[in-house]
């Protein structure tokens, strides 16, 4: 196993680790023409390879050259890397394959797509799912079918007509506004085509339609999505090996082994990318760059003809965009493959690679062409380009009215709307040009009879393996798929220690605690009912620890579509791998489990009987693991299949005969015991334990001293009279109709459901598709009142805040005095397991009203680690150095007084724009301000964020309902309306395009003018424009240094000019901010010569600064901002506490109310378990056995409220999560307004819930009906779905992860559900756990409390297998012989007292009978219901005390153990 690098938080790059593109060693960037040059020197050798060995080892190879072969010879020898060497080995191996390149470019026609239109949907609620369930639906179905009554659905064209050719060896670059179509045109050439109405048009790969590209060439045409999903657990070379292995070719150099090929290959890319120094780094601990890296080399990994890259610069510094994009440039010109991307911000540097153009307005192609030529075409309509601008954001400017600036003398002829434009381009030259080309590509394949389709399709099949059919898209075989699938899963597993902990924890702990509560059973037939008990719980456990499983299959979803987009496996081959994949550590959990409880328990120690129980156990477990995820095939969402799971998991148990035998069973329901799979594992588990035991009789009856054998007999069923024991297979006859010949049956029939579960999940996984559409959908709480045409709007902003080039027509309000924040010898140190690491190196600043400061740096420079530094939101690690306000130290107001735009964009998902809004200024704002006047500038906040015509539109989740700006503008409007004094904004500009940058950049400037705030703002890849909005900047290098602090003068003038005394200077023309970046080392592959913090050190400029802050603090400290009404300093929360809760209580309410998959998915579970329990245990007897099924229909309301504790659980885990991310840092409210929302939301959900699973259930089961009883039964079932409500929360507090979730729940519910004396009896447990833990457990109280009530005054009338059948001496009735025994004993009844034989004796004869054998009594009931209330209240105290000890205290012991469980799971 290599040794795996865990996350640090930075990265030091070597020379000799370092790749470069063709750059010289200076390290100026990548040089293409030099890179086409040398490749000249491969093409004739490298030509030769296979098809696939030739795409990915020719554009390697010239990767290689260009990263070592141009390096200087001491670093090439220093790697022990000879590329001439390599080159000539290589050649003479491929020297005899002579296959050609891969070659098909993109040609679409009249493309048009359709999509379901989003409209003005309302938000669903709670009460809209109950309409539905109770008819809603099935009303919407039928009219569906019924053309006259059929409802329109709504569409709405996506895009219009577009034309267009992209030949193999070309780079096409589409450019549009988020929302306008640009990812839809990627998807739809590159035939990703679910999720839309429909697609009209053609769009043919060298003549190949897109039916048979999606069936024959599927891995060919690639889209890379514009996140990177990884799996986290897996290092890089590992995620690089397994695409490798899944695209290995058949036909590859002479002698070569596969390993080779993928080795060579992963070593080349590494060098390629300069990545090669995470090898053994786990994904989830590379930067985001590199980890951009490696989706490029992932996807270069299938050797696709046509690749679609969607925005994959977000987040990347500007100059590791633009190594990015030359990266693109040399594999498009050395592997001939057709490249088309989108990019939201493209510099000058990134725009002139692209051969070809298209711009999109609103769903219209506007323009198709050169690129060198895009520009002139619309100056010629009349539009006038900024000297600033670079090329990409001009004609991204085209389709905004807000940015865009028309020519003198135009104003009337230029056109204006997206019609208009493309009207002019179909006027155009271009267009006419487009369609020739087009037409004459057309003519010249049919003219070669498309001989490029038939070497392509030769190349395709020689690289397949010969077990892969000729129209399979797949490389590779299905057993091969499922191999490299299997390794893949067995390397994640094994490198996910946390959940590895998780699962041997999980294991150990409740083996003993199982092994305890049933240590030592005894042989005798008192121990009978507990040793069944014990072996169905064993079943159970092992079962219900697998539903992650089905959690896991839906999760996976996103990464298996991609995957199988890329055509590197088939589902079915995944579901296959996976179940083997599981077998070792599913194998080893359940073993360890259960040869620990088999031990303790004292179960049949026979090696025969010890494998066969083992056997049976494994196979259970792993017929339920199939099962679990053939039945999340068709579940939508992780949620309702874990609810739905719990469910059926009930169902399917208690089904099993066990707790309630088929013989009791109604005959109309009785199929579905034949047909629980449970069944047969349970039978031959229990046949294989009683099988050859003979259980010696612990009471015979009658009990009288000096009484033959020959006439007593044991109570017991299965019992023979006139012997002292019971035969454990008679008792099983008897008692459970088991049968000890059913037992390798059994094996079969349990075998074959597991065949059936994973056939069933292969079948469905290809043909159900959870891919939603791709139409991002809004929801309102009510119908928009107004429709407004955003671009419109900003365009009257505009005129109103902004002018045309670009500079601020606001003036400074003088009468407004801001808040002046400094920072000085700022250093922030965090813990590794390498030792302290330094992440912020001595960085000074200040932020001053009215002014904008940039934190600008490379990738992993330490820019978000300063802002959360100097906003103090940092939570761990050692921060020291000097922080201001206004001269003087911070106050506890700090937090809430300033504004944090986190970068991710973090809010309540079902809250609308204006609530979330509304929710911060009433929690923020002095308490002093009326409600009406926060509310009032909350209105102010939405007009000037432009969110009118969409401020009663959910939020929800990120990819989902608001548009990325959209998303930011709300974030930014939830600081505003707290009124900050100083604003923080961490990348507000990234997955915008420039458009949507410029107008949230021009926002912030124009804000800082008119309130005096100061703002302090990370940013990655400014434009030149955005770049001189900024006042100041503070320049980070490698490992939180400070390069430079100052003004940054117009259009960069100060910096560029400190900047260029100690580099090269700038070319005219340059962006400002990419020639900082460059010139001092930024970038993937770039390094700088100068020692940049040593030369800010030594230079005049730092004195200056620090001057400068000195007068500052002393002018602000002798004349302070005035302080704001009703503001205090001391109070670390501007709301009072009840403020807080009844705020929190209303967001949280309607969070309830607008989440159906929480709130009516519960209230749904507890009325089906009700109907489900009422059927199961339908008009219960009076026997013995149906005695014992009160006390497990009881139980079955438990069992039946656990998806309540998980629901609330989960639901609280990620509001608290949420809050702390952001709501406690920000200190909006307390961590006791959260908890005491949830506690108060919930109560109606579970008091709506218990009266539906009341009625349904008691009366069905036939429990007593009378006031009393069923009034005591209603009241105390209410108290368990409280309990059970509010221990959901008591667990989410303390509980420090999703994945800690898996030990504490199975060892909760363990503890608590099995010492309640119903699956084994009070009287029978150990000491420990029958005089501490059963009588501190609440759920004891209230099952002896239902239980005496549902059995109380009940007749016993033994069935004919449950009476001690025993003969009187000769000459004596049995009243006679035994009739002085039954009076005196308090149990028991002789049915046939004046009989002379075969007395039939019931050793119950009332229902108080039984209870008083199990330790219960009816007498106690209400001292049970006292007690039971009072946990009530105890639980509420429970949910305050554990979010506090484990997440808000930091002073006691205990506080820091848990923090120290945390890191187990971290």
């Amino acid at each position: 196993m290599e040794k795996i690098e865990q996350p640090t938080s930075e990265v030091v790059i070597t020379d000799q680790e370092r790749g470069r593109w063709g750059e010289d060693i200076r390290g100026d960037g990548v040089e293409i023409e030099q890179a086409e040059y040398e490749f000249q020197e491969l093409t004739r050798e490298l030509s030769r390879l296979s098809q696939v060995q030739n795409i990915r080892s020719r554009a390697s190879a010239a990767d290689d050259e260009q990263s070592i072969g141009f390096e200087d010879k001491t670093e090439q020898e220093t790697e022990g890397f000879n590329l001439a060497e390599w080159i000539k080995n290589d050649t003479e191996k491929s020297a005899q394959s002579g296959i050609g390149l891969k070659k098909i470019g993109v040609c679409f026609k009249n493309l048009s797509v359709i999509g379901v239109d989003s409209g003005a949907n309302i938000v669903p609620n709670v009460w809209d799912a109950v309409v539905d369930g109770v008819g809603g639906s099935l009303i919407k179905w039928v009219k569906s079918k019924i053309p006259s009554l059929r409802p329109e659905v709504p569409i709405r064209t996506i895009l219009y007509d577009f034309n267009g050719l992209v030949r193999s060896g070309e780079m096409l670059l589409v450019l549009g506004s988020p929302g306008s179509g640009t990812t839809t045109l990627l998807k739809v050439l590159t035939n990703q085509r679910e999720g839309y109405a429909s697609v009209d048009g053609e769009v043919l790969y060298d003549g190949i339609d897109h039916i048979t590209a999606k069936k024959k060439y599927r891995g060919e045409i690639v889209f890379n999505e514009e996140d990177d999903r990884h799996i986290s657990t897996l290092t890089v070379k590992q995620t690089l090996k397994f695409a490798l292995s899944l695209k290995t070719p058949r036909v590859r150099a002479m002698g070569e082994s596969s390993k080779d090929f993928v080795n060579k290959l992963v070593d080349l890319y590494g060098k390629m990318f300069g990545i090669s120094h995470t090898m053994n780094t786990l994904v989830s601990g590379v930067s985001g760059g590199e980890k951009k890296r490696v989706s490029i080399a992932e996807v270069l990994a299938n050797r696709a003809a046509i690749v679609a890259f969607d925005n994959s610069t977000r987040g990347l510094d500007s100059s590791t965009a633009v190594d990015y994009i030359r990266s693109l440039r040399i594999l498009t010109n050395l592997t001939y493959c057709t490249t088309i991307v989108t990019l939201y911000q493209a510099g000058e540097s990134l725009y002139e690679e692209f051969d070809k153009v298209c711009l999109i307005d609103s769903g219209r192609q506007i323009f198709f062409g050169p690129a060198s030529e895009a520009s002139a075409y619309f100056e010629s309509l009349g539009f006038e380009r900024e000297r600033l601008m670079t090329t990409a954001d001009f004609l991204t400017s085209i389709t905004h009215p807000a940015e865009r600036k028309i020519r003198t003398g135009w104003e009337g002829r230029a056109p204006q709307t997206p019609e208009d434009l493309e009207a002019a381009y179909k006027a155009s030259k271009f267009y006419t040009q487009t369609l020739a080309d087009v037409e004459s590509y057309e003519t010249e394949l049919a003219n070669t009879g498309h001989e490029t389709v038939a070497q392509f399709h030769q190349a395709v099949q020689l690289q397949k393996s010969k077990t892969v059919g000729r129209s399979s898209p797949y490389m590779v075989s299905f057993f091969k798929q499922v191999k490299e699938i299997v390794v893949r899963d067995l390397q994640l597993q094994w490198q996910d220690q946390a959940l590895l902990k998780v699962k041997v924890i999980n294991a150990i702990v409740v083996a003993f605690t199982f092994g305890s509560l049933f240590f030592n059973l005894n042989l005798n037939t008192s121990g009978a009912y507990a040793r069944g008990g014990i072996l169905f719980f064993i079943m159970c456990f092992t079962s219900w620890i697998l539903q992650v499983a089905a959690a896991e299959s839906i999760s996976e979803r996103p990464l298996l579509s991609k995957h199988v987009g890329f055509g590197m496996f088939r589902k079915s081959a995944y579901i296959l791998a996976k179940t083997v994949a599981d077998f070792p550590i599913i194998f080893s959990q359940v073993a360890l489990f259960f040869v620990i409880v088999y031990l303790m328990v004292n179960a049949h120690r026979t090696a025969g009987a010890f494998f066969v129980c083992f056997l049976f156990v494994e196979l259970n477990t792993f017929m339920m693991m199939a099962f679990y995820r053939a039945f999340a095939v068709f579940c939508g969402n992780v949620d309702s299949c874990l609810r739905y799971c719990a469910i059926v998991l009930n169902c399917i148990y208690f089904w099993a005969g066990y707790v309630r035998p088929a013989s009791n069973m109604q005959w109309w329901f009785r199929w579905f015991y034949y047909c629980d799979p449970v069944l047969y594992s349970f039978e031959s588990i229990l046949v294989n334990e009683f099988h050859g035991r003979e259980m010696k009789c612990d009471t015979l009856v009658p009990d009288i001293e000096g009484a033959s054998l020959e006439n007593q007999a044991c109570a017991v069923p299965g019992a023979v009279t006139g012997r002292s024991y019971v035969s454990g297979e008679d008792y099983l006859a008897a008692q459970l109709d088991f049968w000890y010949v059913h037992l390798w049956r059994n094996f079969g029939i349990i075998l074959g459901f597991f065949v059936f579960f994973v056939s069933f999940q292969m079948i469905f996984s290809e043909i159900v598709n959870h891919n939603s559409s791709s139409a991002q959908t809004k929801y309102f709480t009510k119908p928009p009142t107004q429709e407004i045409d955003s671009r419109l709007k900003c365009a009257e902003l505009d005129k109103k805040g902004n002018s045309s080039d670009g500079s601020d027509e606001v003036t400074k309000d003088s009468s407004v005095r801001g808040s002046l924040f400094t920072f000085r010898d700022i250093t922030y140190t965090v813990p590794t397991s390498d030792g302290d690491k330094l992440l912020l190196d001595h960085v000074e600043g200040f932020a001053a009203p009215g002014k904008l400061l940039a934190l600008m740096g490379s990738s992993g420079a330490g820019k978000t680690t300063l802002l959360n530094t100097i906003s103090q939101r940092m939570s761990v690690g050692v921060v020291t150095g000097d922080f201001k306000l206004n001269g003087g130290p911070l106050d506890k107001a700090f937090q809430r007084t300033t504004g944090f735009v986190e970068q991710k964009d973090l809010h309540e998902p079902k809250q609308t724009i204006r609530e979330a809004l509304r929710f911060s200024a009433r929690l923020r704002q002095p308490a002093s301000v009326t409600l009406e006047d926060k509310y009032s500038f909350v209105e102010e906040i939405i007009d000037l964020l432009d969110l009118r015509g969409i401020a009663d539109a959910i939020i929800d989740d990120v990819g989902f309902g608001l548009s990325v700006e959209e998303r930011k503008r709300v974030t930014i409007g939830v600081e505003l309306a707290a009124r900050p004094s100083i604003l923080f904004l961490d990348e507000p500009t990234s997955g915008l395009d420039s458009e949507g940058s410029f107008s949230i950049i021009t926002f912030l400037r124009r804000l800082a003018l008119q309130s005096g705030i100061g703002i302090i703002c990370t940013i990655h890849q400014p434009s030149a424009v955005l770049f001189s909005k900024f006042d100041n900047i503070l320049l980070l290098g490698r490992g939180g240094k400070t390069v430079y602090f100052g003004p940054i003068g117009e259009n960069g003038s100060v910096i560029v000019g400190y900047i260029s005394r100690h580099a090269k200077p700038p070319r005219p023309g340059d962006n400002p901010a990419e020639y900082i970046l460059e010139a001092t080392g930024a970038g993937a592959t770039r390094r700088s010569t100068v020692n940049w913090p040593q030369v800010w050190r030594e230079s005049d400029e730092i004195m200056q600064r620090r001057r400068e802050i000195d007068i500052l603090e002393e002018e602000w400290k002798q004349n302070p901002p005035p302080i704001r009404e009703g503001a205090d300093s001391d109070a670390e929360y501007a709301a009072p506490i009840f403020e807080q809760i009844k705020a929190v209580t209303m967001r949280h309410w309607l969070t309830m109310w607008r989440t159906p998959s929480l709130g009516y998915s519960f209230l749904f579970a507890a009325l089906f378990t009700g109907i489900t329990g009422g059927i199961l245990f339908f008009d219960l007897g009076n026997s013995i056995v149906e005695a014992q099924d009160r006390g497990f229909a009881v139980y079955f309301i438990l069992l039946a409220t656990i998806p309540v504790i998980n629901s609330y659980e989960i639901h609280f885990i990620n509001a608290r999560d949420l809050y702390e991310l952001r709501e406690r840092r920000a200190k909006i409210f307390s961590w006791v307004a959260l908890v005491t929302a949830y506690i108060l939301c919930i109560i109606p959900y579970l008091i709506i819930g218990a009266v539906l699973f009341y009625p349904t259930f008691w009366y069905m089961t036939n429990l007593p009906t009378n006031s009393s009883a069923a009034g005591y039964g209603f009241f105390m079932i209410l108290i368990l779905f409280l309990w059970n409500g509010h221990i959901g929360i008591f667990m989410g507090g303390f509980v420090p992860s999703m994945n800690a979730v898996g030990v504490i729940n199975p060892l909760f519910f363990v503890s608590s559900h099995l010492t309640i004396g119903i699956s084994i009896p009070y009287t029978q447990m150990n000491g420990f756990y029958k005089y501490f833990i059963y009588w501190i457990n609440p759920l004891s109280w209230m099952i002896r409390g239902l239980f005496s009530t549902a059995i109380h005054g009940v007749e016993i009338n033994c069935a004919d297998t449950e009476l001690a059948v025993f003969n009187p001496p000769t000459g004596m009735t049995c009243n006679q012989y035994a009739g002085e025994w039954v009076h005196n004993s308090t149990l028991g009844v002789l049915l046939n007292p004046e009989a002379t034989e075969s007395c039939k004796y019931c050793q119950y004869a009332t229902g108080d009978d039984f209870l008083t054998s199990i330790g219960f009594s009816y007498s106690t009931r209400w001292r049970d219901l006292g007690v039971s209330i009072a946990f009530i209240f105890l639980n509420v105290v429970l949910c305050y005390a554990s979010y506090y000890f484990a997440r808000e205290c930091t002073w006691i012991r205990p506080g820091r153990l848990i923090r120290s469980f945390k890191k187990l799971f971290k």
